[in-house]
């Protein structure tokens, strides 16, 4: 069976070069002492008993002749798992960065298009026994709540290993011809105007409320309800092929407590706690901005068309660098954060996702092509400086081949113009960050990540009373 990608998900393969790679990656953190019966062979055994369990894992890629149309994804649970599961052993000091090291080397290249889009790599030789389960998995196959939920297949309660019903191996479906993909592409080319019609439609009924919507945010934020400039920064620019990673932890309780002492929310809490560390990593520098860094959030608006993805827009937030005193900064990022979704609220959460499903991807592939070639990155303002997301993860201890979930350190890609993605995830009492950066703009991201905690404190001596 073959199912056709969503506009948002063909595009993350359409805008995807060498310099922008569109995968997300996750490493998860294994204690075999806080578990029982932890084996490399048992692990093995699991990722091959359950990755026919995960759609998104058991579908390749099948692309329409010259872009005509949006790729279609092609079931095959029939997954050949020596090509998408590696085995290696750290260097010492097999410490938390020489990870990263060996995360970022991975985070540089991109994934083979003629195979399903994931690799798993297990590294051993992590100081205090433990092992990693490092995945990448392209962003138009899985990301978001929606693939957290299927990440979660290979995934158990306690120690013991629970039963998964049986994968039938049926025989796969046949992959469409060329013939009969570029048939599909003439039916919807000719149905284009009409979808083209039908969005303009929508959006002149919509204009009036929209409109009203607008007007509304500027009556409640003024000039702030526009989104913010982007300053130019070290961080940010047209990022090179390189990746570097690093990662952390902060506390959920403390994070809570400056959460309810402040009557903000957990987001909000961690964009001003970035906000801190950014302006020490800036000062250390000479690069602080006279104007706020804008960090693009990105927002969940629903499931998307495939399995394992959602539909996501950016909000653009503007984070302080003037602001010294904690609690004027939680204050203003309040206040910026709620103008900053009434105006994405306001001008359609769902409109780039439309305009992505009526777009032929070959005119996506040109115009990237295009911008790559003569170097039209450059020439752009810069949009947002850095991302921060936020994901909502386990409240309860997992386990994976007898060892215990330790930390779950997620990384999203670069968008254009920022040159590093901090992803903040729950896990238990703790949040888990991982920074995904390029060297060439980020000089070290490991500097963000160590201040992370600090300023946390910062945050929650100033503001709690």
């Amino acid at each position: 069976m073959s199912e056709q990608l969503g506009g948002m998900d063909a595009a993350f393969l359409s805008l995807e070069t060498p310099e922008s790679p569109m995968h997300v990656m996750g490493v998860l953190l294994l204690d075999p002492s806080a578990g029982e019966g932890f084996s490399v062979e048992r692990l093995r055994r699991i990722i091959a008993e359950r990755v026919p369990l995960m759609p998104p894992f058991c579908r390749r890629l099948v692309e329409v002749p010259l872009d005509l149309d949006r790729p279609y994804w092609h079931n095959d649970v029939s997954v050949d798992l020596t090509q998408h599961v590696s085995y290696t052993t750290l260097p010492a000091p097999g410490d938390l960065r020489t990870l990263g090291d060996y995360v970022g080397e991975s985070a540089s290249i991109l994934l083979d298009r003629s195979k399903p889009l994931w690799e798993m790599h297990v590294v051993e030789g992590i100081s205090e026994g433990r092992v990693a389960l490092v995945a990448k998995v392209h962003h138009s196959t899985l990301y978001g709540a929606a693939g957290a939920e299927f990440i979660a297949e290979l995934l158990d309660l306690s120690p013991e290993a629970a039963e998964r019903p049986p994968v039938s191996a049926a025989e796969p479906a046949p992959i469409p011809t060329g013939r009969t993909l570029v048939g599909r592409a003439a039916i919807s080319l000719l149905r284009a105007p009409l979808q083209t019609a039908r969005l303009v439609a929508r959006g002149g009924r919509s204009a009036p409320s929209a409109v009203s919507a607008i007007r509304a945010t500027f009556s409640r934020h003024g000039r702030d309800a526009l989104p913010p400039m982007a300053p130019d920064l070290p961080i940010s620019g047209t990022p090179t092929a390189r990746r570097s990673v690093s990662f952390a932890a902060l506390s959920l309780n403390r994070v809570k407590e400056v959460k309810n002492a402040n009557h903000v929310t957990i987001n909000e809490v961690v964009l001003a706690t970035v906000a801190i560390a950014l302006r020490r990593y800036l000062s250390d520098r000479n690069a602080v901005p006279s104007r706020p860094v804008v960090a693009g959030v990105p927002v969940n608006v629903g499931e998307g068309t495939s399995e394992g993805t959602n539909s996501l827009t950016t909000m653009l937030v503007g984070l302080p660098m003037d602001l010294v005193d904690p609690r004027e900064l939680v204050t203003a990022i309040q206040s910026a954060s709620m103008a900053a979704k009434e105006f994405t609220a306001a001008v359609g959460l769902g409109s780039v996702a439309e305009l992505a499903d009526i777009t032929v991807p070959a005119a996506m592939s040109f115009i990237t092509w295009l911008t790559r070639s003569i170097g039209v990155a450059t020439l752009q303002p810069t949009v947002m400086n850095l991302v921060v997301s936020n994901v909502m993860g386990p409240p309860i201890p997992l386990y994976l081949a007898g060892a215990q979930v330790q930390a779950i350190y997620p990384m999203g890609p670069l968008l254009t113009g920022a040159g590093m993605n901090i992803t903040v995830l729950s896990n238990l009492d703790r949040l888990d960050v991982g920074i995904m950066a390029c060297p060439d703009l980020v000089d070290d991201c490991w500097t963000l990540a160590d201040s992370l905690e600090s300023c946390l404190e910062e945050l929650a001596v100033a503001t709690i009373a």
